[in-house]
Order: C-alpha cells, then structure tokens, then sequence
C-alpha cells in the first residue's frame, strides 16, 4: 500500500447527488418487533399530515444543495394513504425533484390491489419495496403481521404486472422459524425472482412488544447458532440464484442495488420529512427531526407556529472530526466493496490513512479483511463477525489527529 504526498486535511467530496426521504408515521397495526415511529392509523389526519409534509418539503428543500437522486417513502405504513392524499403530496414535490432515478414506496402485501398500484404509478413510483417478511403463515402469525401467505403471493402477482422493478423484504431468526422455514422462505423468494431482495436478522429492540414477550418468557428466540446458520443458507441460496451480495442485508439482481439506500452508505446527502425522519448534509450536519406527530402537523401548518427557523422541529448534530471517520467506516464495511482507500486518504488525510493502515495490518494478516487493488473489504467467511471487525479497525482514537 503506498501512501502519496500529504492530502488536503478535508472531510467530505462534493456530491453531485441526493435523496429524498419521506416518513408516513401510521399504521394500521404495529408489528411486535417495530420501533420505527407510528400512530395507530384510527386517528390519522391525513390531509392536515400531507399539508405538514409539504409544508416542510418547500421550506427545506434548499438544504439540499444538489439535484435529488432518489426519493423514497416509507413508514410507518405508506401504503396505507388515501389515493387523493398520496396523489397530492406527489404533485407537490414533482416541481421541485424532476425525474428522479429511483422513486420507491414501502407497501404491505394486504394493502395491495391492482387499482391502487396504477394509483402509486401515476404518482411517479418506479420501484416497490413490499414487507412480507416470511412466507409461513403461523410464523407471520406469530410477529403480527396482517398479511398471510397467500395475500403476499398474490399482491407480488399483481405488482409484477406493472412495476418493473420490485424489492421483497424477509426476515430471520424469527420466533418458532426453523431452518427449514426458512430455506422454503428462501426457495419461495427465489421463484418469485424480485430484482432486490432485502433479508434482516431479527432484533428485539428496547421496549418493543417482542422484547417484553421473550423476557417474560412466552416465546422464546432461535439460538445463535440458528440465527448464524440461517444467515449462511441466505448467503448461498441467493448467490447461487444470481443474486450480488451488496451490503450486509441487501442482495440485488445485477443492476438494481437500491439506489436509495446506497446513498446512506455512501455519504451522500439527503433530507428527511416528518416527524422522526433524519437529514444529512453530506458534510457534517445531521438533523433528526422530532418524533411528536400532532406538534409535527401543528409546527408546519399552523398560521400561529411562524417560529419555523428561529426554533426548528428539528435537532442538529455537526459531526467531530472523528465522528465522520467512524461513520464512514461503519457504512462503507457493510457494502461488498468497503472502503476506497483513495477516497479515504482524500477524505480525511494522511494521518487518518496511517492510523487506518495500521489498525487493518492485523486484520489483513489473519485474513478477515481482504485487499484487492484500492479497496479494502471483510472477507466473505468472516462477514458474521463484522461488527467485531469494524470495531477492531477503529480500536485506535481517531479525535486527537
């Protein structure tokens, strides 16, 4: 590895690029695993809610410096909106983002039917993201999903019908799953032949109904050996079915890698809309707006709440110096490429390149990073051990150079 003349202490490359999130914080029932923000959709206020969204949207957009990307709405339960609401928000923004490349909406497989996915089309989607999670109806059962086996089948059919371009989310580790579920989940998945399939271990987040289940014992989770072995059967079954293992979670058709998600690994700047929804300048300002749903409608549309600017509904984060080289290695380690070490050095400078080097020397021998031309990445047999290995090259402070 040669290191160049002393680089431009910097900490950021101009993107010519950026996303747009929008958070749809209801849903109808919330998932027993789900600690994303949401309201019970019994209470929604839609129209005031989309009044709020573009309210926001027009008076933040100039945050973005740079043409949008990507937009992508989710939720919560996007596909639960009201067509003419949905329609609405969509006309609102088309002015501002022109002909974005990658326009995607979570949906439910039960919210699905042929009318509203011509509705979603005429807003401008391009590519579906459809949360079925697994394909065995006593396991859906089991995490409180409102969907069955043979509605997610059939919601895929007709979406087939007319968006070229289609992600499945699953989900492993599941209460009662066994690894035979899931290799039919897999198998299933697989004949479906989704462009992106996107495959998360379960997680029993604080306070969430799942958590409070297992630690009051009445279900009880897959061991860790399970958990890893089904992760390996993921692994395998979709690459031999030509699926590129992109990121940690994510697996695409060639061609289709979520554009969306890509720009979060990447640092790329995006903005978010809606309570609890996070922007990112693509430098060093991260905001996370408040996750208040009434204060949220009430800030952006009230004629009275005229303190927009002077006291924002968001929080700001301006990241140290050491904070962004933690979150690039972080993000980057996830994808099948890691870290550009060029990009890296131009980054963050030489001292930050030299401490990198050093801390990954170890790594590099023992064969759990692997260096192929500019790019260091975690070989493929230690990728369950990532975290440990992402630790491991940050082990040394990174604040003090």
């Amino acid at each position: 590895m040669q290191i160049g003349a002393e680089g431009i202490d910097c900490v950021a490359v101009a993107s010519e690029r950026g996303g747009l999130y929008i958070h749809i914080a209801y849903c109808r029932k919330k998932c027993i695993y789900c600690d994303f923000f949401s309201a019970g959709d019994r209470i929604a206020d839609w129209h005031g809610y989309v009044d709020a969204l573009c309210s926001e949207f027009k008076e933040r957009i100039k945050e973005i410096a740079c043409p949008l990307r990507t937009v992508y709405i989710g939720g919560g339960t996007p596909s639960l909106m009201p067509e003419e609401e949905f329609l609405r928000l969509c006309d609102f923004i088309k002015p501002y983002i022109g002909d974005v490349e990658e326009f995607t909406l979570e949906v439910n497989p039960d919210d699905v039917n042929e009318h509203i996915l011509r509705v979603w089309k005429k807003g401008g989607i391009n590519r579906l993201s459809m949360g079925i999670q697994t394909f065995d109806d006593d396991t859906l059962r089991s995490i409180g999903r409102r969907h069955t086996s043979k509605e997610a089948l059939e919601a895929y059919r007709l979406a087939r019908n007319i968006f070229t371009n289609v992600s499945i989310d699953l989900m492993f580790g599941l209460p009662g799953q066994t690894i035979e579920r899931w290799r039919n989940d897999l198998q299933t998945a697989i004949s479906l032949h989704p462009e992106h399939i996107s495959a998360y271990s379960l997680m029993y987040e604080e306070g969430t109904a799942l958590t409070v289940l297992r630690d009051t014992g009445r279900l009880i989770e897959p061991s860790e050996d399970i958990v890893e072995q089904m992760f390996l059967l993921l692994i395998d079954e979709l690459k031999r079915a030509g699926y590129d293992h992109y990121e940690t979670s994510n697996f695409a058709l060639p061609g289709y890698r979520s554009r969306h998600n890509s720009s979060y690994w990447l640092q790329q700047p995006y903005l978010g809309l809606g309570p609890s929804a996070h922007s990112y300048d693509g430098e060093r300002i991260r905001k996370a707006n408040r996750a208040d749903l009434r204060g949220y409608i009430e800030y952006w549309t009230s004629p009275h709440s005229k303190e927009k600017g002077s006291i924002p509904f968001y929080e700001m984060e301006r990241l140290s110096f050491g904070e962004l080289i933690e979150e690039y290695v972080m993000t980057r380690m996830r994808m099948k490429e890691g870290i550009p070490l060029e990009d890296f050095r131009v980054r963050f400078g030489e001292s930050a390149y030299a401490k990198l080097k050093a801390n990954c020397n170890p790594l590099l021998e023992r064969g759990a990073l692997v260096s192929i031309g500019n790019n260091i990445f975690i070989s493929e047999h230690e990728i369950l051990i990532s975290d440990s290995i992402i630790i491991d090259m940050l082990i040394d402070d990174f604040t003090n150079i």
